[in-house]
């Protein structure tokens, strides 16, 4: 789509990150409160009404057609892991500290697309993956002490979320971009949904507008998602994931007081050098 159609991308992509910065500041302010399988069932229920919306819109049913629901499921388990180990993170840990974790996922990517798709992954690449996960190992010191349980949520998340962009790489082409999170967010209602009553904590008057929006908001962002991969290539577009960082020591400042490590954002720092060069070589290869 040339020049106009990279910056739309760019300019998308810029306000998915964004707002899936914003979803995490709710999640980790509802969830100081109500339950996690609580926050997660609101947020995944309430993001079906803008990813059905956009599918209606722009295809009809057949826009959440699969040919592939065995498929569906193992993403959307993969998916919903993912974004419970994000979310348990984010009630441990400082948000800038997680988002220095889960940056690790295109290194994990790089690393599974040799076993997983059969794709050459060069001894550059290889080294940025080292080098990336030397950095993860860099904040999180496990020499000091034993890593604690927010960062290995946030270890399993950026796994999950590898393996769950490797299974959209390898069968992406036979299913419709918006069937992904339907499925997905309609994967994780009907699992938690049984779990509400065990769980279930009365939300406060001031509290149910916040867990009604985080779904929006969630969608909104998946959708910004999506029309960004639709506008631009995937290498164009992917780096801008690092935008998440400066929202992260922002709200985590300003909203809940939190200082970022001097070691954060040196190990943060070799995380997200290591993850633009893998980017930079993947779109070479391409």
């Amino acid at each position: 789509m040339g020049e106009g159609g990279n910056l739309r991308g760019i300019a998308l992509i810029t306000v998915a990150f964004a707002l899936f910065s914003l979803v995490d500041v709710l999640m980790k302010h509802l969830t100081a409160t109500y339950p996690l399988p609580q926050a997660l069932f609101f947020n995944a229920c309430v993001s079906l009404i803008p990813i059905t919306g956009y599918a209606l819109w722009r295809g009809g049913p057949r826009m959440l057609a699969t040919t592939r629901p065995g498929i569906q499921v193992l993403r959307g388990v993969v998916g919903a892991t993912a974004g419970a180990g994000a979310f348990f993170a984010f009630q441990r840990m400082p948000m800038a500290d997680v988002y220095a974790i889960l940056f690790a996922a295109p290194l994990v990517i790089t690393a599974l697309a040799h076993p997983l798709l059969g794709e050459r992954v060069g001894v550059r690449r290889w080294a940025a993956v080292l080098a990336g996960f030397a950095g993860v190992l860099f904040m999180l010191r496990p020499t000091e002490a034993v890593v604690g349980v927010g960062a290995i949520g946030a270890l399993l998340s950026a796994v999950c979320f590898a393996l769950s962009a490797v299974i959209v790489r390898r069968y992406g082409t036979s299913e419709t971009a918006p069937s992904w999170p339907f499925y997905g967010n309609l994967l994780v209602s009907a699992l938690l949904a049984p779990v509400q009553p065990f769980v279930w904590v009365a939300p406060a008057l001031p509290d149910l507008p916040l867990l009604l929006s985080v779904g929006l908001v969630a969608g909104t962002a998946l959708l910004c998602l999506i029309a960004a991969f639709r506008m631009a290539p995937g290498p164009v577009v992917a780096p801008f994931q690092y935008t998440q960082m400066l929202w992260g020591v922002l709200y985590g400042m300003v909203i809940f007081g939190d200082v970022p490590d001097p070691s954060l954002a040196l190990g943060a720092g070799i995380v997200i050098a290591s993850g633009l060069y893998v980017l930079r070589r993947e779109s070479r290869d391409v």
